[in-house]
């Protein structure tokens, strides 16, 4: 593990284990002490990582609101609020996101297609690229405010049999989803 504050490798582990159960360093060059989890997302949440990863992942993909999750973990002992709910899936949403997109990319189906749709955004019409495999799962996206098949082809190569418009079933799954990400302001 390598020291966060002067990127040493020098680090000493500590006898003692955080009130969370996690593993306390030391550098030897500048003497800063830190943990497993300093410098991560969840720094300095008073919960576990896999506590709050668990609830998040719950408010994801089972849509339960903000005030259920609570609740449902007072049960188990763990007492917090929907609050703090939403600021982890905040926190963690776009991490999730970005590493789920990671490892889908490179990972689809022999089956897929593209698909171009004009919507509103914010008050704005644009132009939604969507490349989309057999089984309905998004592959990759692109906004545009013109249309622009030529971008499109750059940021989808394998681009064949041209674009279908949305009376697919799996187009229709796909565009709540997509607003949603639009309206945040997420490419």
């Amino acid at each position: 593990m390598r020291c966060l504050e002067c990127g040493s490798e020098a680090v000493t582990e500590r006898p003692e284990r955080t009130a969370q159960g996690y593993r306390r360093f030391r550098c030897r060059a500048c003497g800063k002490q830190f943990n497993e989890r300093s410098g991560t997302l969840l720094n300095r949440t008073q919960y576990p990582s896999d506590v709050i990863a668990l609830v998040v992942l719950w408010r994801l993909r089972y849509k339960l609101s903000l005030r259920d999750l609570p609740e449902m973990f007072a049960m188990r002992g763990i007492v917090f609020s929907y609050e703090a709910v939403r600021e982890w899936e905040a926190k963690l949403t776009p991490a999730l996101a970005e590493d789920l997109r990671r490892r889908r990319r490179g990972k689809v189906g022999r089956s897929w297609y593209g698909d171009e749709t004009y919507l509103k955004v914010q008050g704005r019409w644009c132009y939604l690229y969507r490349a989309i495999d057999r089984n309905g799962n998004l592959v990759d996206v692109l906004f545009s405010e013109h249309r622009d098949m030529a971008a499109a082809q750059v940021d989808f190569p394998p681009w064949s049999g041209g674009v279908r418009s949305e009376r697919h079933a799996a187009a229709r799954m796909v565009i709540p989803s997509m607003l949603a990400r639009a309206s945040a302001g997420v490419r």
